[in-house]
């Protein structure tokens, strides 16, 4: 325990530079007067690690110094690339160990596992975020991050048991526990398929070759605006207490008002939602515009009370 620690500590001193005995302590969840004595050691066994006195000062590494690993796994490099969710590095067999082997891939990165880790980079993609809905079962997942590491199409059934079609899968995306895959057909655009419904899917031994322009994260964040645009939209502006602000999602930047108010652009999905949104508040918000709305958390308001005197 004592030498993985030592280790460690090397290499916060290496990666994060002058560093307080607090900050270390913090950081390796120990003392300080374990770190003190973990730092001696280090000087003893050859490392040249010095003290700088005074205000601002610190431990740190001679300039240059430099330690080398080559121990990176490959489950410590798709934990740093694709995100720490556990549940969702689970999914794909990988261990999220991404604590320790940030602290190493920044340390020193050998060639091949850099190369591992760009290759993950542009192929998977964790959107911690939820649409709302249940978990699914990553069905046919294996099988297409197989067939997007191999760059070979596959066949799949959607949504229903039509004719079989084939894909050049480019990427994965985890939308919280959703697995979309994204794929293209010939002569056609980019698509996302949502794994839970495809009905059937088989690996093919027909290659592919994978645009080098392609960039996930850029097509994901496109391909969510455009799915927003077809949702319904009811913006509001509310005074809200300050304290209930979090319970909103501000489509703007919240403006301070007086005396512990605030106001706050939002957008529902109807005018009911946001009626019923307003109401739940119990008085901590009040409507601004669109004028309806406010008439109609008024009448509902009535309602409410009539019912509560009889």
């Amino acid at each position: 325990m004592r030498a993985e620690r030592l280790l460690r500590l090397l290499l916060l001193l290496q990666t994060r530079g002058q560093s307080t005995v607090v900050q270390l302590a913090q950081q390796l969840d120990v003392s300080p007067r374990t770190v003190q004595r973990d730092l001696d050691a280090l000087s003893l066994a050859g490392v040249p690690v010095y003290s700088v006195r005074g205000r601002g000062g610190g431990w740190a590494l001679l300039p240059g110094y430099r330690t080398r690993l080559t121990g990176l796994t490959p489950s410590e490099v798709m934990s740093v690339f694709v995100g720490a969710t556990a549940h969702v590095l689970a999914d794909l067999g990988v261990d999220a160990s991404s604590d320790q082997a940030i602290t190493k891939l920044i340390a020193a990165l050998p060639e091949s596992a850099r190369r591992d880790a760009e290759v993950a980079r542009q192929r998977l993609l964790i959107d911690h975020a939820g649409w709302g809905d249940h978990p699914e079962s990553p069905r046919w997942l294996e099988l297409c991050r197989q067939a997007i590491w191999e760059e070979r199409r596959i066949a799949i059934t959607y949504k229903d048991p039509a004719q079989p079609f084939t894909v050049a899968p480019l990427g994965l995306i985890a939308k919280a526990r959703t697995w979309y895959l994204v794929a293209s057909r010939p002569d056609e655009a980019l698509r996302t398929y949502r794994l839970s419904r495809m009905t059937s899917a088989a690996l093919t031994n027909e290659a592919f070759t994978r645009p080098s322009d392609f960039n996930l994260s850029q097509y994901w964040a496109e391909a969510q605006q455009r799915f927003r645009a077809t949702l319904p939209s009811y913006p509001i502006v509310l005074r809200v207490r300050d304290h209930a602000v979090r319970r909103f999602r501000p489509t703007a930047p919240v403006v301070p008002d007086t005396d512990g108010w605030s106001l706050v652009e939002t957008d529902l999905e109807n005018a009911d939602e946001a009626c019923a949104a307003v109401l739940a508040q119990a008085g901590d918000a009040v409507v601004i515009s669109p004028t309806e709305l406010s008439t109609m958390v008024l009448r509902a308001a009535s309602k409410i009370i009539e019912s509560c005197v009889r």
